[in-house]
């Protein structure tokens, strides 16, 4: 059986970690939970909590499925990034001061260039590499997801 993150360039290797480099970069949607979470203690920006808890159960999934990989892991990575998009569309929604600044939109749209050309067989795919497109995909997505709330 193929590994589930076959498409995202890294090469997969032998072992609990299929994919080290996107592997640990998924870490970073985790850590972008802790702005997200306290941009949610704002008055009237509740709805940022749920943002940052998506955010989480996506750096999460994305752990797994890089990882182990599997059906499961597989689920709860797309389970997360389903929570991400509709809980962030509610929190621009919902949220008064809510604009997205410049540095989110930035990064974001920098996030989604890298992911389009590093995939397998794009332009910027080397698989072997240590520092991965997919990786860096990662840490620019988080960081825009940071960068989001209203201060």
């Amino acid at each position: 059986m193929s590994h589930v993150a076959q498409s995202d360039c890294e090469a997969i290797r032998p072992g609990l970690i299929g994919q080290p480099a996107n592997t640990v970069s998924s870490l970073a949607f985790v850590a972008a939970a802790v702005p997200l979470a306290r941009a949610g203690r704002r008055p009237g920006a509740g709805a940022w909590r749920a943002v940052a808890a998506a955010a989480a159960l996506e750096g999460i999934g994305s752990v797994g499925y890089h990882g182990p990989g599997g059906r499961v892991a597989k689920a709860v990575h797309d389970a997360g990034l389903v929570a991400l998009v509709a809980s962030l569309a509610a929190a621009l929604g919902r949220d008064p001061d809510a604009t997205v600044p410049g540095r989110a939109l930035g990064l974001g749209a920098a996030a989604a260039v890298l992911h389009a050309l590093s995939r397998t067989g794009g332009p910027l795919c080397s698989c072997h590499t240590r520092l991965q497109g997919h990786a860096v995909f990662h840490v620019l997505a988080a960081a825009a997801l940071a960068s989001a709330p209203p201060r």
